[in-house]
Formats: C-alpha cells, sequence, structure tokens
C-alpha cells in the first residue's frame, strides 16, 4: 500500500529519501482541519491536545500492513490513554468506496479502533503532514513538538520507549519480541485495474472501462494471470459476461505465507468466489477467517462488503498456486497482498 511494508520499500526510502519529505524533529503538529468527519470523537484541535501526548496514525482500512500494527496501537490505547496519551488514526482511502464514512466505520468496529478517527477522503492531511506511506506513526510532545516518525509495520520496543519517556513515566526495556520480517522473495503487492494493474509481460492491463478477453499462456509467477474476459476498470477488473458461458479465472502464483484480496460486491449482492490452493479446496488449517465451505467441501469467499478479505493463513513460506473463480458478475478485484509467516 503506498510503500506500505518494511524490507525492500526501507531500503527504497533510504536511498531515495532525501527526494521526499524528512521530517524535523523541531516542527510542530500541523492542524487537524479540513478532514471529512470524524468516528468516536467530535473533531479535535491543537488548542484542545494541548498539554497531551499525540500519537498520529496514517491508516487505511483494506492496508494489511496497516491492519497488523492494530494490536499494537490498541494495546498503547487501553495502556497510556489514561496517562494522557491521545492516538488518532487519520484514515487516507486508497481506492474509491474508502470515501465512505459507512464503509470505515463497519471496518473500525470490525478492528476494534476506539481511538479518534478523522476522515481524509481528500488527502488534505495527507498533503499538510506531507506524509507518504501507509501505516505511519508521528509522536508529539506535550508541546506538540515532533519526537519520532515510524514508517511501517515494527520499531514498536523504540516507539513505545519513547511515548513512556514523553509521558514521563520510566523507560523499561524492550520486551515486546515483535519482530516483522519480509523475506526478499516474498510475492509483493498486486493491483488488479488499469492504473496500477500490469501483466506478467509487465504490459499495463488496458484502457479503463474496455473489456478483454485473456489466453490461457504460460503461467508467470509472483503476477494475476487473467483467463476469460474480463471488464477493466482504473481501480479493478471484474468478471464479462463471455458468449460461450464460460467463466473466467484468476490464476496466481505466489511466494509467500498467507494471501489478502480486496473485493468490492457487484449487482448490490453478494458475490461468491471459489478459491482452491494449488488445485484443491483449501485446508482448513491454512484457511483465512474469510473462508468458507459448502456442503461438497469447495472452499469460497462471499463478498458481500468492500474490504479486506482474508483467505490463507499460516502456510509455510513457499511457492502455491491461488485459483480463484468468481460464480457470476462478481466481484471486483481491486488488489492482493501477502504474509511472511
Amino acid at each position: 500500500m503506498r510503500h506500505g511494508v518494511k524490507g525492500i520499500w526501507i531500503v527504497m526510502l533510504v536511498v531515495f529519501g532525501a527526494i521526499w519529505y524528512t521530517p524535523s524533529w523541531s516542527e510542530s503538529m500541523p492542524s487537524l482541519g479540513g478532514g471529512d468527519g470524524w468516528i468516536n470523537s467530535t473533531p479535535l484541535t491543537r488548542l484542545s491536545l494541548s498539554g497531551k501526548v499525540v500519537l498520529i496514525d496514517f491508516w487505511e482500512y483494506t492496508c494489511v500492513n496497516c491492519v497488523r500494527t492494530f494490536p499494537v496501537l490498541r494495546r498503547w490505547y487501553r495502556k497510556y490513554g489514561p496517562e494522557g496519551l491521545v492516538i488518532i488514526g487519520i484514515h487516507t482511502p486508497e481506492f474509491t468506496f474508502g470515501q465512505i464514512r459507512s464503509n470505515v466505520e463497519a471496518s473500525v468496529a470490525r478492528f476494534g479502533l476506539r481511538y479518534p478517527i478523522v476522515l481524509d477522503n481528500r488527502m488534505v492531511l495527507w498533503d499538510r503532514f506531507r506524509n507518504h506511506y501507509w501505516p505511519s506513526e508521528y509522536l508529539y510532545d506535550r508541546s506538540g513538538r515532533l519526537l519520532n516518525h515510524s514508517i511501517g509495520e515494527g520499531d514498536y520496543d523504540d516507539m513505545e520507549a519513547r511515548i513512556r519517556s514523553a509521558l514521563g513515566l520510566p523507560v523499561k526495556e524492550a520486551d515486546s519480541g515483535e519482530i516483522t520480517d519480509f523475506p526478499m522473495d516474498m510475492t509483493h503487492e498486486l493491483y488488479a485495474g488499469s492504473e496500477r494493474g500490469t501483466l506478467p509481460e509487465g504490459l499495463a492491463v488496458g484502457s479503463s472501462g474496455n473489456t478483454r478477453r485473456f489466453g490461457a499462456g504460460a503461467l508467470v509467477p509472483d503476477q494475476l494471470n487473467p483467463r476469460g474476459d474480463w471488464t477493466v476498470s482504473g481501480e479493478y477488473v471484474a468478471p464479462a459476461p463471455a458468449p460461450s458461458g464460460a467463466r473466467p479465472e484468476l490464476l496466481l502464483p505466489y511466494h509467500a505465507a498467507g494471501v489478502h484480496l480486496v473485493l468490492r460486491p457487484l449487482e448490490g449482492g453478494a458475490n461468491r468466489l471459489t478459491v482452491l490452493l494449488d488445485g484443491h479446496p483449501i485446508p482448513r488449517s491454512a484457511a483465512g477467517g474469510d473462508i468458507r465451505y459448502d456442503r461438497q467441501g469447495r472452499s469460497f469467499v462471499l463478498v458481500h462488503k468492500a474490504r479486506m478479505y482474508d483467505l490463507v493463513k499460516h502456510q509455510p513460506f513457499g511457492s502455491y498456486l491461488l485459483e480463484m473463480t468468481p460464480s457470476g458478475a462478481g466481484p471486483a478485484f481491486y488488489s492482493v497482498t501477502f504474509d511472511p509467516h
């Protein structure tokens, strides 16, 4: 998600960071005005936050890297909120459906986020903070001065130590044991739409709004390999009616331990998506939280909301083939992300 993970991206940050923005530790917290509404709180201002230690978290509800930080943020909220820490999540959407307040509210409830959330649909706050990443955290002291800026997952011990110091609490030795390691050969995030999607040969998916037929060529690893007829839009691809009645497929040879798919239902109802792993139903031991099984033992996902769906989890890191077959006119496919463990 726009440089959402550490590992390969952090190397790029070190090399090219000067091209973008490196925060100055003397800077004060920018204004929080200009958003598109608040969840869990009335609008907060620098004046109302005066004397508080503030942690700003830029996030996006379909970003798996953001989701993996939530347990830490929830723990800090419970532990340090009574001590004077205010956590504010700034939700800057990646996809158009992320601008719909009810979608964000459903995700806030689903992930158990009880701290204030401001909606940043027009990227006003994203630009004001000169932010470039999901997730990205900014820690400010009681006078509003920037203390720390953390990008992506990890660095939890260092951030917690700085939070404790800002609150005037004793700084404990690092003991979280939370280490995020991304193998260099893990499949990177993949996008399906014409704006950022690519074919295995590296060619652009095609102009938005076109219907395209994809043949059964050789599978290319670490890429979405479409088969059959698909309608291509800027942010997504969706199954298109075929004269022969044949169902289109998306085949994905990948290297990882887990898989997440961003989907949106079409035609106003739930869409069924059959999912196979290496030609067989996904083993129950490896099934993500959104996998279901019919009476014949076939594994599928029922897409009823625009969000990220968990397909595969906790497999040994390695090479696998994911086969996805929609049963009707939906769902719309946006992006795929992967887990290292």
